[in-house]
């Protein structure tokens, strides 16, 4: 079957974390590698339904995954979680780029982001527990990642810094943050966990 996604999300956005990834850090917490991809987008930034299909499951309480939307398909489901509010409810059927929902971080969540999640009914390949890496899915190839600075920078770290706050100062969006990790995954073994005094590439 030919599937053809929409991105789940408008506007500008970074990928944070992307289907596979396994630190330590998140298999601890989880017990298996990322089963989705990570946009990393600001509070409330409308979620889109990336295919047309029916709203099977709808969670509002904000556990691990937060709160979430499930969407059944022929060839299986899409998912939506960490949302800070759910408009559609189980039953609706949706076309795709009908508004779903918003952006949040409910749940296990370092910032703001929309965690998706693309699940074959008959994967082929590798697969999590029958989820895939959706990016080869959708229809939109050219990504929305906001423009890096040609500016070689370095921010020494202070008591107090976090990698939201950092994004904040040099970009203007703390939901960026996942570029100044991903800059420095060799010494920031988890994004929560940044060294005074460690000397971090600003891209």
């Amino acid at each position: 079957m030919d599937i053809k996604l929409k991105i789940p999300v408008a506007g500008i956005y970074a990928i944070s974390f992307r289907f596979g990834e396994n630190p330590p850090w998140y298999v601890k917490q989880f017990g298996e590698p990322h089963n989705g991809v990570d946009f990393a987008v600001e509070l409330n930034t409308p979620v889109l339904a990336a295919d047309s299909g029916r709203v099977i499951f709808s969670d509002t309480i904000a556990d691990a995954n937060g709160m979430g939307l499930i969407i059944s398909h022929d060839y299986g489901w899409t998912l939506y979680w960490h949302l800070n509010k759910i408009f559609a409810k189980i039953g609706d059927v949706v076309s795709k780029g009908d508004l779903i929902g918003l952006s949040g971080m409910t749940g296990f969540a370092t910032g703001p982001h929309l965690h998706f999640g693309l699940k074959l009914n008959n994967p082929k390949g590798y697969n999590i527990r029958g989820y895939v890496d959706p990016m080869p899915y959708f229809e939109e190839k050219e990504l929305k990642y906001p423009p890096s600075s040609s500016e070689k920078r370095y921010h020494i770290v202070m008591p107090g810094d976090t990698l939201w706050g950092l994004a904040v100062k040099y970009y203007g969006n703390g939901c960026l943050w996942p570029r100044i990790y991903n800059a420095n995954k060799d010494q920031i073994k988890n994004p929560n966990l940044i060294r005074v005094f460690q000397r971090l590439l600003i891209p």
